[in-house]
């Protein structure tokens, strides 16, 4: 009787013991991009065009030909339009949610969308329905706990004049 006991005992401390273990492994792992982002600090928006740094002026004078007056402008416009779509020009703030939808601030207005990874992570790809163009997609180049670094390279041609410039745009956010 008192073995079988002790057993009873031994089988209830090993139960609970494998329990306890199975409890701690189960902890589930959250992505870094899960959150809010903003732009860094520093200069969080880079340009390049022929990988030299260029500034919104200069590359609005020389990559779009607009005139000097109009030049920051433009090139505001083009960028937000073609390429950063729902990352806002003049402060960015992205919030990542774990179900794979996003929300952001564009010109001052809420928009919502969905977000993935492709290529083995190597991509992030933001689909917003109520933008013109409905997909954006970004070269992930880091991702920690608190920062995000994010680039887009193209090549623009200017049909009839055999001109080409190849442009970087390098995207630094901070959480």
């Amino acid at each position: 009787m008192k073995n079988q006991v002790l057993n009873l005992l031994g089988l209830a401390l090993l139960t609970m013991a494998f329990g306890a273990c199975n409890n701690d492994e189960v902890t589930p792992i959250v992505d870094p991009i899960i959150g809010e982002w903003v732009a860094a600090e520093e200069q969080f928006l880079t340009i390049k065009v022929d990988g030299e740094e260029k500034s919104m002026l200069e590359f609005g004078m020389e990559v779009l030909r607009t005139n000097e007056a109009g030049a920051e402008e433009a090139a505001k416009e083009y960028l937000q339009n073609t390429i950063l779509g729902p990352i806002d020009f003049e402060e960015p703030k992205l919030l990542f949610s774990s179900s794979n939808q996003f929300s952001a601030v564009l010109a001052s207005e809420e928009i919502e969308g969905t977000w993935t990874f492709q290529n083995a992570r190597t991509v992030l790809k933001l689909k917003v329905p109520d933008l013109d163009d409905h997909d954006f997609n970004f070269n992930l180049r880091k991702l920690s706990a608190n920062e995000l670094v994010l680039d887009w390279e193209w090549e623009m041609i200017f049909i009839g004049e055999g001109e080409t410039y190849d442009v970087a745009l390098k995207i630094k956010l901070v959480k």
